[in-house]
């Protein structure tokens, strides 16, 4: 218990948000600390904040830099890096005091490469910090097992690159897609499928803050190629690696997506679904839904209707459908 900790903390024009985060990480009841504040090239006070802050405690390091996005800056802070472990955390967000602290005793405990805590969802400025009570206490699984739970049940606890703690070495080998928004869906299947074990567990000790000016609460009627891509991105890496299974399971991720899109958006994506189809990569109940919808939005929609669920409206039993397979808000993405 005594390895230094890296947190790596990317800014951009938070400035209303970044002391509370940067100080949520100073209180931390783990010290040995080392917290690494990326100024991403930030137009408003970000960068003489970091610095005022940096006056006070000591573990602080501040870097300034061009704006690159968040993946530059995460990548970025991974290179100053140098601790044992890493930890990443959005500078809108905050954490709870015993965070770290808990993070790495599971680490320790169970010897894994990589701990996962719960996220709370809040507009507030503070939270009580509870248990989810939908999970075990704590649950140890290896790579390959872990990245199956990412494409199913436990898609919203392991998605996102915060609320984990990593050994550096797995987060060195894979650096975040510079250029792309949802850069988390391209990269936790990685870090899950390098680590030898993973653990889970149930404690909610980090505050995911909801910010009204963020591009996650922007709306946009456009296709969302960044997070297309993401998940194709995923789906490929595992081609790679030869796991055909979880390779299938991110092409149908990717299809239920687009066909999403597709039914309610005048059928903007239908050229992916068919590219998908054409392609071969598809589960063959999947393709059996491709080729129905392909036919007949009107009869799909029917087929949702009468050998899905037979109640309540298409498209919340759509929603369901791409929240059970997808497991994936369309409208959720981390970014500056």
């Amino acid at each position: 218990m005594d390895k230094l900790v890296s947190i790596i903390i990317p800014v951009y024009n938070v400035e209303l948000y970044l002391e509370r985060c940067v100080r949520s990480v100073m209180m931390q009841t783990y010290h040995n600390l080392e917290i690494i504040l990326v100024d991403d090239g930030s137009p408003d006070q970000c960068g003489k904040i970091c610095d005022n802050l940096a006056k006070e405690d000591s573990r602080i390091r501040v870097f300034h830099k061009t704006n690159g996005g968040l993946s530059d800056a995460r990548n970025y802070g991974v290179a100053q890096s140098q601790g044992s472990y890493i930890a990443f955390v959005d500078s809108d967000d905050y954490i709870a005091p015993n965070y770290i602290e808990y993070l790495l005793e599971l680490l320790i405990k169970h010897n894994t490469d990589i701990s996962c805590c719960c996220m709370i969802h809040t507009s507030e400025n503070s939270v009580e910090y509870e248990k989810n009570k939908m999970l075990p206490q704590e649950q140890v699984l290896n790579g390959k097992e872990t990245c199956r739970e990412l494409l199913g049940t436990l898609y919203h606890v392991l998605v996102t690159a915060c609320g984990k703690l990593y050994k550096s070495e797995i987060v060195r080998k894979y650096p975040f897609p510079v250029g792309r928004k949802y850069e988390d869906e391209a990269t936790t299947c990685k870090f899950y499928y390098e680590a030898n074990k993973v653990v889970i567990g149930n404690c909610i000790l980090y505050a995911y803050f909801q910010n009204p000016n963020s591009i996650m609460h922007s709306k946009n009627n456009e296709i969302n190629y960044d997070a297309i891509w993401a998940q194709e991105h995923r789906a490929y890496f595992f081609e790679e690696q030869n796991e055909s299974y979880l390779a299938q399971d991110s092409w149908d991720k990717v299809f239920y997506y687009c066909l999403y899109d597709s039914m309610y958006n005048q059928g903007r994506c239908n050229i992916i679904l068919k590219k998908l189809k054409k392609d071969n990569k598809l589960s063959k109940r999947t393709k059996l839904e491709l080729q129905l919808f392909n036919s007949s939005p009107c009869i799909f929609d029917k087929y949702l209707k009468l050998i899905i669920y037979p109640f309540g409206k298409a498209r919340d039993r759509l929603k369901s459908i791409c929240r059970r397979k997808v497991n994936y808000k369309l409208s959720e993405e981390t970014t500056d």
